[in-house]
């Protein structure tokens, strides 16, 4: 524990040391918004320290409720993402709205988030737009979750029903944008944020893929830019393990909550949340 909490104590003054001067200036000089904070069963989303999210990857009925048994256990583990894509019966709604109770009743005071992840955005469900809503809205009915994710770039009018759906039923939405290939400009990320914001989500997603040290900072400044321009909840990462710094340097860029990992890992660079904890501990601020 000692030699864990030296190496949390070492990577949180290397991110310190890398953070550009440009990003220190731009801290002090421009006010920020105060973010948004929401209450989700015992947890404050928004506020600081940042919240650590854990994939549930289970292919199985039975992989999934004994993975929410483990993260119910750890107290590292903040919130769990339920990766309905991922399950071998993701297409039988009666069937992962059945599992969604289980795992949320497992969960006990821990949030449970909703994600079909779908293949225009590197997961495992292909999906028209009109099926991802309809699927959705099935959740909705009585929900099971407590924060659902909501893919931007599907249907503009399909997105905006299932806002407004979720947000009738207490629902919060994660809206989200991935990019397994690369890293768009700072200017575009900064857009698209904003443009989830101007769409009614409640938090704010992208995650992007480095191809060179600067993307990693591009994908920082533009959450900081973000942070100081929406009061919004910010969950932004550079995926792989040239971006897996940004998951910890969140942080202090104005990010509220991170991606940590027990077991099997459902994007590239997650962190094992015991560690990711460690070090988001660390270095933000207080």
């Amino acid at each position: 524990m000692i030699q864990m909490q030296t190496l949390a104590s070492k990577i949180g003054l290397l991110i310190a040391m890398s953070l550009p001067l440009s990003l220190v200036q731009a801290e002090t000089s421009v006010q920020k918004p105060s973010h948004s904070h929401y209450q989700v069963k015992d947890l404050e989303i928004g506020a600081l320290p940042v919240k650590t999210i854990v994939p549930i990857t289970a292919k199985t009925y039975a992989q999934a409720l004994e993975q929410a048994r483990v993260i119910a256990q750890d107290q590292n583990a903040d919130i769990a993402e339920f990766r309905i894509d991922l399950l071998d019966f993701a297409a039988d709604s009666k069937q992962v709205i059945k599992l969604g109770n289980e795992l949320n009743q497992i969960l006990k005071n821990k949030p449970l988030i909703a994600t079909i992840r779908t293949a225009n955005e590197g997961g495992n469900l292909k999906v028209s737009d009109q099926e991802y809503a309809a699927i959705y809205q099935q959740y909705l009915k009585q929900p099971f979750m407590q924060l659902l994710d909501v893919e931007m770039f599907r249907d503009s009018k399909q997105v905006n029903e299932l806002t407004k759906l979720a947000h009738q039923k207490n629902v919060l939405v994660i809206m989200s944008n991935h990019d397994f290939q690369k890293t768009p400009s700072q200017q575009e990320i900064e857009q698209r944020l904003l443009k989830q914001a101007e769409m009614g989500a409640d938090i704010l997603k992208i995650a992007v893929m480095p191809q060179s040290k600067q993307d990693v900072m591009t994908l920082m400044n533009a959450t900081l830019a973000v942070s100081q321009q929406t009061s919004k909840p910010l969950l932004t990462m550079s995926m792989g393990k040239l971006g897996a710094i940004s998951r910890v340097a969140t942080a202090n860029m104005g990010g509220s909550l991170s991606f940590g990992m027990i077991g099997e890992a459902s994007a590239p660079g997650q962190i094992d949340v015991t560690l990711l904890k460690q070090l988001l501990n660390t270095v933000q601020p207080e």
